[in-house]
């Protein structure tokens, strides 16, 4: 199997300069795509930056390579990026957890063991995905109202299933994203927060709306607002994740977002094309 084209423009310690904010962007080289290496959406974005020579990072903590997609450690492990659980325990991801628990785990969900039952939907790793990004295209499902957001499918107090109601391990990045704009820290116009709702498992919310469409998040409202159209293609900095399993129709909706832009060959094929052409490159 030929090995992956080496990715340049990638910067050392990247997780600790996104989490201290020391993050120079000047050093890298955009687009770049941030993602988590699981089957389903990252492994697909991971396969679409791939192919359109976008720079890409998948960050991984303690235990999260087993976890990782067959496809990415064959194809994209060059871009895997190991992350100490010292940083993802530490005090800036820390109190973006708490921030964020005031969002998502309410009222009676606050269990004893509630952090670590959150803890196995691998959500700190996610942090690094959003805190610095541009935009973010997710695919994945919604949570009914009246269920928990730990699984989805247990009952709870209507208002206790979260406004931002992305399922899983997704959620965590959603609302650590969505939180970036909340008291004035950064303008609301600026939350480039896309969501396409694969609508995936059976207690999944169905809802006509939103369901197998692109969906932009509103700050103002706290609702999704379907686009009629694709969002804007992936740019500058951006985090592509979602769901480990995907229908057809989501997988689409992944691939159409760069369907303006040419896939780009690794130079070593495009080499061995031509010399087969009869070109010497001696």
């Amino acid at each position: 199997t030929e090995e992956p084209e080496a990715q340049g423009g990638l910067m050392q310690g990247l997780a600790e300069k996104i989490v201290f904010g020391d993050l120079d962007r000047s050093c890298l080289v955009l687009p770049m795509l941030l993602s988590g290496a699981c089957d389903g959406a990252d492994v697909t974005f991971g396969e679409m930056a791939l192919a359109h020579q976008h720079r890409f990072v998948h960050f991984l903590g303690p235990g999260d390579l087993e976890w990782t997609a067959e496809k990415a450690r064959e194809k994209q492990s060059h871009g895997f990026e190991h992350v100490a659980q010292e940083l993802l325990e530490g005090a800036v991801v820390s109190e973006a957890f708490d921030k964020a628990a005031m969002s998502r785990v309410l009222g009676s969900q606050r269990t004893p063991g509630w952090e670590a039952r959150v803890a196995e939907m691998a959500a700190r790793r996610n942090f690094l995905q959003v805190r610095c990004a541009d935009a973010v295209y997710v695919v994945g499902w919604r949570l009914q109202r009246g269920k928990d957001q730990f699984t989805g499918r247990n009952d709870c107090a209507p208002r206790e299933t979260p406004l931002l109601d992305v399922g899983g391990g997704t959620g965590w990045a959603c609302q650590w994203y969505v939180d970036r704009f909340a008291d004035g820290m950064e303008d609301p116009d600026g939350c480039q927060l896309f969501f396409f709702d694969d609508a995936g498992p059976p207690w999944a919310m169905k809802d006509p709306a939103t369901e197998g469409k692109w969906n932009r998040w509103n700050i103002r409202s706290k609702a999704w607002e379907p686009l009629g159209t694709n969002p804007p293609k992936p740019f500058g900095l951006y985090a592509g994740i979602g769901a480990t399993r995907l229908s057809n129709r989501a997988e689409s909706a992944i691939r159409s977002l760069y369907q303006d832009e040419v896939p780009q060959q690794p130079v070593s094929k495009i080499k061995a094309r031509l010399a087969g052409a009869g070109f010497n490159f001696t």
